[in-house]
C-alpha cells in the first residue's frame, strides 16, 4: 500500500532533500511540498501515484532540481559544497542510498552515459574535499600496496599499516585515522575484526573490511561492518567504496 510505503521511505527521503539543501526544515519542506504534490492532492487519470521508493525519489528529486522552488541552499556537508547540483544529487543517491545504476538514471532523468561521466567529474572534485588519512591493516605486502596505490589515486595519505591486531590498535590510537581498511585473517593469526572491535571503543572512524573470507562476517557479529569488498578486488571498485564510505560517514 502507498501509506506502508511512504512510511518506509520517508526518513531517506528526508535524509536526501536535508542534504542536498543543506537545511533540516528546508529538507522536510521539500519532502512535504513532494507529497501534497503528488499523492495527497487528486491527480489526473494519466498520472499514476507513485508505486516504488523509485518513484517517489524520482518525484521529490524533481523539487530538488529546481533552484526556484528549494526554500534554502545551504550545503552542509563540506564535500559537496565544490559540486553542481546534478553531482551532488547523483552522488548521494549513488553512495549513501546505494541505488543501482538504473535506478539514478530514473530519479535524475539522465542516460546510463550522462550518469557515468556525471560521477566521474563528481569523483574528480571530490578528490581534496574528502582527502583523508587512511590506516591500511593488511598483512600482504603487495596487496597493501596495491591500496595504498589506489587510495593515492584518489588524494588520500596512508598514514600508517599494521599486520596483526595489537599493531593495527596501537597505530589507530598514534594516528587516528579518517578511515581503515581492513583484512580478516592477519600475519600471527589474529582478526582485523578485532582490531575493529578494539579501535571503536576509543576512536570512531568508517571502516572497510576487505577480504577472502566474507563467509567470516555472516555471524551476527555486534560491530558488523557496512562496507565489504571481497579479494581478488577491482581498483575502481575499491575507488567507489571509499567514496561510498567517507560520503555516508559526512552525511550521519
Amino acid at each position: 500500500m502507498l501509506y506502508e510505503l511512504i512510511t518506509k521511505e520517508l526518513p531517506y527521503l528526508r535524509r536526501y532533500a536535508r542534504a542536498m539543501t543543506g537545511d533540516q526544515v528546508a529538507g522536510d519542506l521539500c519532502v512535504e511540498t513532494m507529497l501534497q504534490e503528488h499523492v495527497l492532492k487528486p491527480q489526473p487519470s494519466d498520472s499514476p501515484l507513485p508505486e516504488s521508493r523509485i518513484d517517489l525519489f524520482a518525484l521529490l528529486d524533481s523539487i530538488l532540481a529546481d533552484p526556484s522552488r528549494i526554500p534554502v541552499e545551504n550545503i552542509s556537508m563540506p564535500a559537496f559544497q565544490n559540486l553542481s547540483s546534478v553531482s551532488r544529487r547523483a552522488l548521494f543517491l549513488t553512495a549513501v542510498e546505494q541505488l543501482e545504476s538504473d535506478a539514478v538514471e530514473k530519479i535524475l532523468k539522465v542516460s546510463a552515459q550522462e550518469l557515468t561521466d556525471i560521477l566521474k567529474q563528481a569523483e574528480q572534485d571530490l578528490a581534496s574535499s574528502l582527502a583523508t588519512e587512511i590506516l591500511i591493516i593488511e598483512d600482504e605486502a603487495m596487496i597493501a600496496f596495491q591500496l595504498k596505490e589506489i587510495i593515492e589515486s584518489l588524494g588520500h595519505k596512508m598514514i600508517a599499516r599494521a599486520t596483526t591486531r595489537d599493531e593495527a590498535v596501537k597505530q589507530a590510537r598514534a594516528t587516528s585515522p579518517g578511515l581503515m581498511l581492513v583484512d580478516i585473517q592477519l600475519a600471527d593469526g589474529s582478526s582485523g575484526l578485532d582490531a575493529m572491535d578494539e579501535i571503536i571503543k576509543f576512536h570512531k572512524a568508517p571502516s572497510i573490511v576487505i577480504t577472502a573470507f566474507p563467509e567470516r562476517l555472516l555471524s551476527g557479529r555486534a560491530n558488523e561492518p557496512a562496507f565489504l569488498i571481497p579479494k581478488p578486488f577491482r581498483a575502481d571498485h575499491v575507488k567507489t567504496v571509499i567514496s561510498q564510505a567517507l560520503l555516508t560517514n559526512a552525511a550521519s
